[in-house]
């Protein structure tokens, strides 16, 4: 008697290796994938197989191990963020440099941008108040001098200073560049390099 696939209820062929002479494949495991070459557990965890067996075949990244790309070449930092944009917003908001300064317990380039922030918007904030009393101190005493007017060019030029600075300095923050002031940048250099622990 012959077998006819396209004729019903006659049976299987026994000599035929699937149901229609084709490809039999080898038993699933439980989770959907197929038995690992090694002969070892069908997904099982653990089993290095174990990441392909899920439904659907597809891999997934076994937990524990960190995204590709994401670790900064400046290190890490203890804040949680990355290096570029703490340093950067140490310069953008004054309080938060100060913040920085103090809770950062790891990264070096968050901390030396903090400090050279605090520095930079403090000793500027100085120069200008000096700046301005002696301004007002002349304005009063000689009833608007040209020594009056010197001394008001010279306000202004310290509050140019002092934006030009900031802009700059921050900007090579946020790319993630050293960027040193001459001497308030020598002085949060040297603070910092004192402070143990950093990278």
């Amino acid at each position: 008697m012959s077998w006819n696939p396209n004729q019903p209820n006659q049976g299987q062929d026994p000599n035929a290796q699937g149901q229609y002479g084709g490809y039999n494949p080898p038993p699933q495991s439980q989770y959907g994938g197929y038995p690992p070459p090694d002969g070892g557990p069908q997904g099982q965890p653990g089993n290095q197989y174990n990441a392909y067996n899920q439904p659907g075949g597809a891999y997934q990244q076994p937990y524990g191990t960190p995204p590709v790309g994401t670790a900064s070449p400046l290190g890490t930092s203890s804040i949680g963020m990355d290096p570029k944009i703490a340093a950067g917003l140490g310069y953008l908001i004054g309080i938060v440099g100060l913040i920085f300064f103090f809770i950062e317990k790891q990264n070096r380039f968050v901390k030396f941008n903090a400090l050279q922030a605090i520095f930079l918007h403090f000793g500027f904030g100085i120069v200008e108040f000096v700046v301005f009393i002696v301004y007002f101190a002349l304005l009063i005493a000689t009833n608007g001098s040209a020594v009056v007017g010197l001394f008001g060019c010279l306000l202004g030029l310290v509050g140019i200073a002092w934006f030009v600075g900031w802009l700059l300095a921050m900007i090579q923050a946020f790319q993630g560049k050293y960027f040193k002031f001459p001497l308030v940048g020598d002085w949060a250099d040297r603070i910092v390099s004192k402070t143990p622990g950093l990278v």
